[in-house]
């Protein structure tokens, strides 16, 4: 790889946070619908190519101390801000190495998950064969693997926007990074205000491209647009390059649908047009117009089924991953009725008519931020709906509100606490990140954005502070001006009598808020 990308990379840090559809759990369970055996994530091997700094990977090695992880990236000063994170914790079964991919060099032990999120369409061609060489060369026998790639057709919308951006950016003179970065926004800016028809094809990409980049950080965007190497490709050219390095395709990684939610002569023609699996995925793609995709592979010698999940279902647990948009549509008749019901998804919105789906989903939404034993949840439904459902209806349901984001299966549970205690504790890495950032890992390996008193507090949940020792540490916070609040005459808060009431009255709602965010521990 080139020293211009090394350097890049040192010199605007990219942000490395956790991503949950990486974690081993989740690929498990992809594992599980091809018939294959995975790892458990409490006693696996993980590797990942192009860990940055181990945001993605510290925190599962936090969470599973059995396991081993060993992270590889080209930016010493990422994995050296890595490394000490790993010290400050004490964590033994984490590796972090400043190593290029074309060196990479590991024992007889093979990995039962090999990760590489984000790198693949950044690198040139050769780089992109030792990526696959490497899940070739390193997986185990049921072991998965998992790349995310930018794709087309849906990347062709992004790509004339990010073309302007370059051309404008080289003559601007900029070389700093975050100056490249600020002139790039500032031509979104200055493009979205030059358009005659604000609703033309041309405005809407502009807002669309600068409505995602104002919600990220420096970083992303210039890594995303001003390196060197940007290749997206279409979903059927990545399955020819993995095959050709004895792979095969199990699914992907995030929830996408496939053929489901798509108009029923849509879904005809698909499984007419293209019965075969990398076929009708990649007219799948034509029809979603995909941008993105974080595919799953495993070895070609394994043997991949459909099977049926009966057994295997009675020890899966499965958790809320969508909010009822209004409570009243889930009461009553209209629950045990064909009565439309919106939810408020990770993929954007869904209306559920079916009385078992909605039942589901309304007893997850109770349970959160934990989850259910597919046998308990088929308790809950069936007491929603004063009839009896077996286990294996649930199961069934859960899978497909799994595959389109409707809720989310799982093998193992974290430590989540099921409510506020006397001695509230967080986990260490949420404690120790928290001082840094206002983003933290939360136990189902979620990136949480948290709000000024929340991030302050969250370091203090230790287990060994009362709800009093709290309100003192937030008090002192306010006076001290760590934690600014403005007096009714504009001027920062000092007066301890007034900050004890506020901050009393504000810690139960920010302790549920905790609560909520998965990020309380047992």
């Amino acid at each position: 790889m080139p020293n211009d990308t090394t350097e890049s990379y040192d010199l605007l840090p990219y942000t490395s946070h956790c991503y949950a559809e990486t974690h081993p759990d989740n690929l498990a369970i992809a594992a599980l619908q091809r018939g294959l055996t995975p790892a458990p994530a409490a006693r696996c091997r993980v590797l990942e190519l192009g860990c940055a700094s181990g945001g993605n990977l510290i925190p599962m090695a936090a969470m599973w101390p059995e396991s081993q992880f060993i992270g590889i990236d080209l930016s010493a000063r990422q994995v050296e801000e890595g490394q000490k994170l790993c010290s400050q914790l004490g964590l033994r079964n984490v590796e972090l190495r400043a190593e290029n991919f074309m060196d990479f060099t590991a024992d007889d032990a093979p990995f039962d998950y090999i990760l590489c999120h984000g790198v693949y369409s950044w690198v040139p061609p050769t780089v992109q064969s030792r990526i696959l060489e490497i899940v070739q060369n390193h997986l185990s026998t049921h072991g998965i693997g998992y790349i995310s790639y930018n794709t087309y057709p849906g990347f062709y919308r992004r790509q004339p926007i990010m073309e302007m951006m370059r051309q404008h950016v080289a003559g601007s003179g900029a070389v700093d990074p975050v100056a490249k970065v600020r002139e790039a926004r500032a031509l979104l800016q200055f493009l979205l205000k030059g358009q005659s028809d604000p609703e033309g094809t041309t405005a809407r990409l502009l807002r669309d491209e600068a409505q995602l980049i104002e919600r990220l950080p420096d970083s992303y965007v210039f890594h995303e647009h001003f390196e060197e190497h940007n290749r997206p490709c279409y979903f059927r050219e990545f399955m020819e390059r993995a095959t050709e390095h004895q792979l095969q395709y199990v699914g992907e990684a995030a929830a996408r649908g496939g053929l489901a939610g798509l108009p029923e002569g849509t879904q005809q023609t698909l499984e007419t047009l293209a019965s075969e699996p990398i076929k009708q995925e990649q007219y799948i793609d034509f029809v979603r117009n995909t941008a993105l995709r974080s595919t799953l592979l495993c070895r070609s010698e394994a043997c991949l089924s459909v099977p049926s999940l009966a057994s295997t279902s009675q020890a899966l647990f499965v958790s809320s991953t969508s909010r009822p948009t209004t409570l009243p549509e889930l009461a009553g008749e209209r629950l045990r009725t064909m009565s439309p019901a919106a939810f408020q998804t990770m993929r954007g919105s869904a209306v559920v008519e079916h009385p078992h789906v909605k039942a589901m989903l309304l007893a997850l939404h109770r349970a959160r931020p934990g989850a259910l034993s597919v046998p308990d949840l088929a308790k809950e439904v069936s007491s929603l709906l004063e009839e009896v459902l077996a286990p294996g209806t649930i199961a069934q349901m859960a899978m497909y509100g799994h595959n389109t984001s409707l809720c989310r299966l799982h093998t193992v549970l974290p430590p989540l606490a099921s409510g506020v205690s006397a001695f509230p504790r967080s986990t260490p890495v949420a404690r120790l990140l928290a001082a840094r950032s206002a983003a933290v890992p939360n136990q189902w390996h979620e990136s949480v954005q948290l709000p000024p008193f929340e991030q302050l507090l969250l370091p203090f949940l230790d287990g060994t502070r009362s709800h009093e020792a709290l309100v003192d540490a937030m008090k002192q916070a306010v006076i001290s001006g760590l934690l600014v609040v403005h007096g009714s005459d504009g001027s920062p808060l000092r007066d301890s009598e007034i900050a004890r009431n506020l901050v009393t009255q504000h810690l139960p709602k920010a302790l549920q808020t905790l609560l909520d965010s998965a990020l309380l521990t047992a």
